[in-house]
């Protein structure tokens, strides 16, 4: 499972202390400013993205090792990756949040997900020769917030626009030089979101990509098939609509 640093953590310290599992990506940027953790894990995989998430890691960042790469599908999906994750997060404290938002798809960003995670680990925890107890509890607390509710939420507390777009990172294809794709799933997603909000994009070759995936996927969420739910399929045809008209 690689390296675990659980020599420095004693359950007496961790009461309520609030832990983001956190990736750099949109979702975990914005919620690390609504949210406010205590503590900001970051998770390394050994994915194939993750090399380009962790030099734009900010400097208040703790990092774990779990190398799982080698059961990383063709779609970048690592099946029960989150429930690795929250284990793992539960060293560092007794609240844990995943950044799942409306349209996530994979169970283990489910509000039933967060439940049974919640139950089986407080059950781990019970008293016992090693432990006094603790209760564990996985939330999944802005999962009705679609991307762009969510980076409202945060422009309405008072954010910056283009410090969110700047500082995270949501793709899986960068570039040589670490550059977003803007042709990939969740580039395309932080793309509709930033539009939705009133973003400008300056570079037209990555309107160009996010137009071009959303074409690509438009027969599915016109057939109902495409599954992340209507409000978000009513913003990326929003959205499409916006880009068409930059044309």
């Amino acid at each position: 499972f690689g390296v675990v640093s659980v020599s420095k953590v004693s359950g007496k310290d961790l009461s309520m202390k609030k832990v983001l599992l956190y990736s750099g990506g949109m979702d975990s940027w914005l919620i690390s400013h609504l949210w406010k953790p205590d503590v900001k894990l970051y998770i390394d995989t050994g994915s194939s993205y993750a090399a380009e998430e962790r030099r734009r890691l900010p400097p208040d960042i703790t990092i774990e090792h779990l190398d799982l790469n080698r059961f990383e599908r063709a779609d970048k999906i690592i099946p029960l990756r989150n429930l690795f994750f929250v284990m793992l997060a539960s060293y560092y404290g007794d609240k844990i949040c995943l950044g799942a938002t409306y349209g996530d798809r994979v169970l283990d960003k489910s509000v039933i997900f967060a439940q049974k995670a919640s139950g089986l680990l407080s059950y781990l925890y019970r008293p016992q020769h090693w432990t006094e107890g603790r209760r564990i509890s996985v939330g999944v607390p802005f999962k009705n917030f679609t991307k762009a509710e969510l980076l409202k939420q945060y422009l309405d507390e008072g954010g910056d626009m283009e410090t969110a777009f700047r500082e995270s990172f949501s793709c899986y294809e960068p570039d040589a030089q670490g550059r977003e794709c803007w042709h990939c799933k969740p580039c395309a997603r932080k793309a509709v979101a930033f539009l939705l909000n009133g973003y400008h994009f300056e570079d037209p070759a990555a309107l160009d990509g996010v137009r071009s995936y959303i074409a690509g996927i438009l027969p599915e969420i016109q057939s109902g098939t495409y599954g992340r739910g209507p409000k978000e399929e009513d913003e990326i045809i929003k959205a499409y609509q916006i880009m068409e008209g930059q044309k």
